[in-house]
């Protein structure tokens, strides 16, 4: 679906509902209507013929790198945050060896309200990695270290709230 920011202007696609504009970050944006969704084709289009029409491009197998991602998810309600709010938020984790440095165990953050449609990201984490580690134990130390850590809290508490605003 296309949508559009009625703050920036920034037009820009996405499966599924959003609630914040990509490119400015406020929560201003709708669906587009049949001019800006023509427009928006337009301007993929041309990009689309700028960049490959005069020299195709493959994908080189070769050249592919793979990464093994693993997951895990927690629930916590908002009176976690002293947030006064029967609100529960799902946390999603990801997480993984990193592709550009192997000793590092990275891991990304995601949240949504509980059984909510939409998912935003928190923020990234980055850990030592231990060789051979195995995947609970690295779960174990990912979420000891979202425990310790204030960013992950602020930007969670920012989630709640603005999900309460809404």
């Amino acid at each position: 679906m296309v949508y559009v920011c009625d703050n920036c202007g920034f037009l820009f696609n996405r499966t599924g509902e959003q609630d914040q504009c990509p490119d400015c970050g406020k929560c201003k944006i709708r669906p587009a209507n049949l001019v800006e969704r023509d427009e928006f084709a337009a301007r993929v289009a041309a990009f689309i013929q700028d960049e490959y029409c005069e020299d195709p491009r493959f994908p080189n197998y070769v050249e592919t790198e793979i990464s093994m991602l693993k997951t895990f998810a927690f629930k916590l309600p908002a009176t976690a945050l002293q947030i006064d709010s029967g609100m529960v938020v799902d946390i999603l984790v990801e997480f993984g060896e990193s592709a550009a440095d192997r000793s590092k165990l990275m891991a990304n953050v995601w949240a949504r309200e509980n059984d909510g449609l939409t998912i935003r990201f928190l923020m990234p984490i980055q850990l030592p990695a231990i060789p051979d580690e195995p995947a609970k134990d690295q779960v174990n130390r990912i979420f000891a270290a979202l425990n310790q850590n204030d960013t992950f809290k602020s930007k969670l508490y920012h989630f709640v709230a603005h999900q309460l605003e809404s």
